[in-house]
């Protein structure tokens, strides 16, 4: 398989769109190509740049006469850099506004032209995109990209509806690492510092805003209580979090109740649940519930939007109206009550994740999206550029110590009816890029 330079976009965020971007940058390091992170922070699973993996930051312009930094010009501008120093082929953009805007407007400025792959994750639509005056900036990035993929039929459904009709859009879901989310990392140590052993452990993973609906979180399991000995642990924070904790106090449930507060490693915590609730208004795909399956753990939830494409109803969990915190609580108790059925679901969920889920192919998905951009962008198909790493690669890895620079290779295009580069043009193309990578 021949191998692509890869600008990959997106949020450093623990969770959501930011975690599925990093998962597959590194996925796709994996097989050989060159990936390109380009965000404000690193993000938190790219621990260190490799010979295949870099970063690039993204440094915020400020200036006295705005108040606030100009982070869309900021990043247009590292793009373009980017593109130009790495002689990208393509550019993923993981959330509609600002990255796909901004990898648009640097295909408008740089002379190196490159298709532009926008992934929406969804609330990039459902919530930012809806806004009033950035409707309008939505609606035409995802016009002007390559290629539009998104992580659930239901969200595609949900832009043809209040988008773009006109524009395709590949449904590419979400997916797992089945060796890091495992039921095999449950620990007895890290239970405890959670529960007491004789405490059945509910779980909800959140950063607690109202979309994820905590107060029906509080209410099932002071319902739950009633009825089984369990503790209620919340991984995450946000603005939710206070009112939770006056609500629990409030029910006379609040020693019940532990706050782990933000983790960077939920794959350490998840496997010591008995389940799961999240029983969100909105959630185009829920990577909380999966990770929750690959682990083996049942899962209750709501019923709405892209989650049905995720938990089979009665084998992996129990969905329910978001609002129905009697449903859920009945639902947790028959889980936790019945040792058969929790290992019975626990186990189809993982057998689902790894069938429906698994990494490899979807990361084979959007490659061959990757490709189909390339090839329509530029007329060339993919199969026929054999490409080496570029120049500046090259020298940013001898930098690192984990290469040394190899002499500067032009591409080969092989195509059927494109005339042959003569030997002198490539001579001239190579002392032109030799050039080019020095200056930087």
């Amino acid at each position: 398989m021949l191998k692509m330079r890869i600008g990959i976009v997106c949020h450093p965020s623990i969770g959501g769109s930011g975690l599925v971007a990093t998962e597959l940058g590194l996925g796709l390091a994996k097989l050989g190509h060159e990936v390109h992170f380009i965000s404000s922070v690193r993000p938190f699973k790219l621990i260190e740049d490799s010979e295949r993996l870099f970063f690039h930051s993204v440094e915020a312009i400020n200036y006295p006469l705005f108040s606030d930094p100009l982070y869309t010009f900021a990043l247009t501008a590292k793009i373009v850099e980017v593109v130009e120093q790495y002689q990208l082929d393509i550019v993923h953009a993981h959330y509609s506004i600002p990255h796909s805007l901004c990898a648009y407007l640097a295909g408008e400025i740089t002379e190196h032209k490159f298709p532009t792959i926008t992934t929406i994750h969804g609330t990039d639509v459902t919530i930012v995109g809806q806004d009033k005056p950035l409707y309008p900036l939505n609606r035409f990035s995802i016009h002007k990209s390559s290629k539009v993929t998104t992580v659930s039929k239901y969200q595609r459904n949900y832009i043809y509806s209040h988008f773009d009709k006109s524009k395709t859009i590949e449904v590419i879901h979400n997916f797992i690492d089945l060796d890091v989310f495992s039921p095999k990392l449950a620990d007895i140590e890290m239970r405890r510092k959670m529960a007491k052993d004789d405490e059945k452990i509910v779980m909800h993973a959140s950063n607690f805003r109202a979309l994820k609906n905590s107060d029906t979180v509080i209410r099932s399991f002071y319902l739950l209580l009633k009825k089984v000995n369990a503790r209620l642990v919340l991984l995450g924070s946000g603005p939710e979090v206070e009112p939770i904790k006056k609500l629990c106090d409030k029910l006379g449930i609040l020693k019940q109740v532990t706050f782990m507060g933000d983790v960077t490693h939920v794959e350490h915590y998840l496997p010591n649940a008995d389940c799961i609730i999240q029983p969100s208004y909105r959630e185009s795909f829920s990577m909380v519930l999966l990770e929750a399956m690959a682990c083996s753990v049942p899962t209750v939830s709501s019923n709405i939007d892209g989650i049905p494409e995720v938990v089979a109803q009665g084998e992996t969990g129990f969905m329910f109206d978001p609002d129905d915190a009697l449903g859920m609580s009945l639902a947790m108790e028959q889980i936790l009550t019945e040792p058969l059925t929790q290992k019975r679901m626990g186990e189809a969920g993982r057998e689902r994740a790894a069938k429906l889920f698994n990494p490899q192919d979807k990361i084979l998905q959007y490659l061959a999206c990757y490709r189909d951009a390339i090839k329509e962008n530029t007329g060339i198909s993919r199969d026929n550029i054999q490409t080496t790493p570029s120049p500046a690669a090259k020298m940013a890895a001898t930098a690192k110590g984990t290469c040394q620079l190899a002499d500067i290779e032009s591409r080969d295009i092989h195509q059927t009816g494109i005339q042959q580069t003569s030997n002198e043009q490539i001579a001239l193309n190579k002392e032109t890029l030799s050039k080019e990578a020095f200056n930087e």
